[in-house]
């Protein structure tokens, strides 16, 4: 599609697809042609939510929702809440010499340091994943599947009642969580936002927010792993390469395939006319890989000049997580390659990697020496 169609109508997801890295750019910096698209966030996570609205109601939420994840907040939390969870739940495999990386490390880490700066502390690992997983299976179906709904549905109710259940202690004493803050962030002295003002967004930030670390620090471990240069530079050093080797993971395989806009009137876009109204899906991971861009670029490369990647998104809908992915990432690979000795990938399983429109290392054996 780069080569020879980079804007292309593809029916079975009812998008027009934009493959190149220019045209991703183009599209992505005119907030004014191609605006958000909510038809699909609004049904799965509720209107309003961060992902489906501009203007000054966005700019309030966004600004709500990320005070936990400025670079500030995420320099506090890193070794307060991020490090000890990753080196706990290491330890706790340490002696079994082989795991699922995926499953087993990257996702709980994930949901569980990511959970409690949300503001979930109280809730269980399962819990957790349980709603991470029907949100997210509802959000990527976009064949209608009637079960994804069901769970989907579910999910948010579950998350509703459990803000109902907190909300006399949420209201009466402030938390440094993003739950707290999207209650009562900007909203003038004595008003706090309702239950229906806040349960789209906090559904966008469970999916994005614990998802996005995740599969992003699987798919640096596999790059890593499948790269014998790369392996033997973060076992002599991770707190040199684990940074690096996260960024290139972050473009290797973008853990969001895509980003969805809707133009807001007729354009062009790469010689291809276009209605107003119509949904775009700009392809971050193909923008990762643009031949015009990134020499050799399915090379997992640590050396690779640093050019940018647009796995979290454009403008004023970059990806608040942006930080604290990076961050909880690049620990985890600094305890994995501290704690687990001779770490390698297991010759005996295969990992998958799956997905398009979200991907990532859904399986990732691994063994190490005891």
């Amino acid at each position: 599609m780069r080569r020879g169609s980079p804007v292309a109508w593809v029916p079975a997801i009812g998008r027009v697809f934009v493959a190149t890295w220019n045209l991703c750019h183009e599209a992505g910096r005119d907030w004014r042609t191609y605006g958000p698209t909510s038809e699909l966030f609004n049904r799965v996570y509720g209107d309003p939510n961060v992902m489906s609205i501009d203007g000054p109601e966005h700019r309030a939420l966004r600004d709500a929702v990320r005070q936990p994840f400025t670079p500030d907040a995420v320099g506090r939390h890193r070794e307060t809440v991020l490090r000890p969870v990753a080196v706990r739940l290491v330890e706790a495999i340490r002696e079994r010499g082989r795991a699922d990386a995926a499953v087993e490390l990257c996702e709980p880490i994930s949901q569980r340091a990511i959970g409690d700066l949300l503001g979930f502390a109280d809730v269980e690992d399962a819990v957790l994943g349980r709603w991470l997983h029907d949100y997210g299976a509802y959000m990527v179906d976009l064949t209608g599947s009637d079960e994804a709904a069901r769970r989907g549905r579910e999910a948010k109710a579950e998350v509703r009642g459990y803000l109902e259940e907190r909300l006399p202690a949420l209201l009466a004493a402030r938390e440094d969580t993003a739950i707290s803050h999207l209650l009562h962030h900007g909203t003038g002295t004595g008003r706090s936002r309702s239950i229906d003002e806040v349960i789209g967004t906090m559904g966008v930030i469970i999916v994005g927010g614990l998802q996005e670390p995740a599969h992003a620090a699987a798919n640096a471990l596999l790059g890593i792993l499948s790269t014998p240069v790369a392996r033997e530079r973060l076992i002599a050093d991770p707190d040199t390469w684990a940074a690096v080797a996260m960024e290139e993971g972050l473009r290797w395989i973008a853990p969001f395939g895509m980003t969805e806009k809707r133009t807001t009137r007729e354009t062009v876009l790469g010689g291809v006319a276009i209605a107003a109204g119509t949904e775009i899906a700009l392809g971050l991971g193909s923008a990762n890989h643009d031949e015009t861009r990134f020499a050799d670029a399915a090379r997992f490369d640590l050396d690779r000049p640093r050019l940018g990647l647009v796995s979290f998104g454009f403008g004023t809908h970059f990806c608040i997580g942006n930080v604290v992915a990076r961050a909880l990432g690049t620990v985890l690979l600094e305890e994995l390659f501290r704690r687990l000795p001779g770490l390698r990938l297991d010759p005996d399983a295969a990992p998958v990697v799956e997905g398009w429109h979200v991907r990532g290392a859904t399986r990732l054996p691994i063994t190490w020496d005891t």
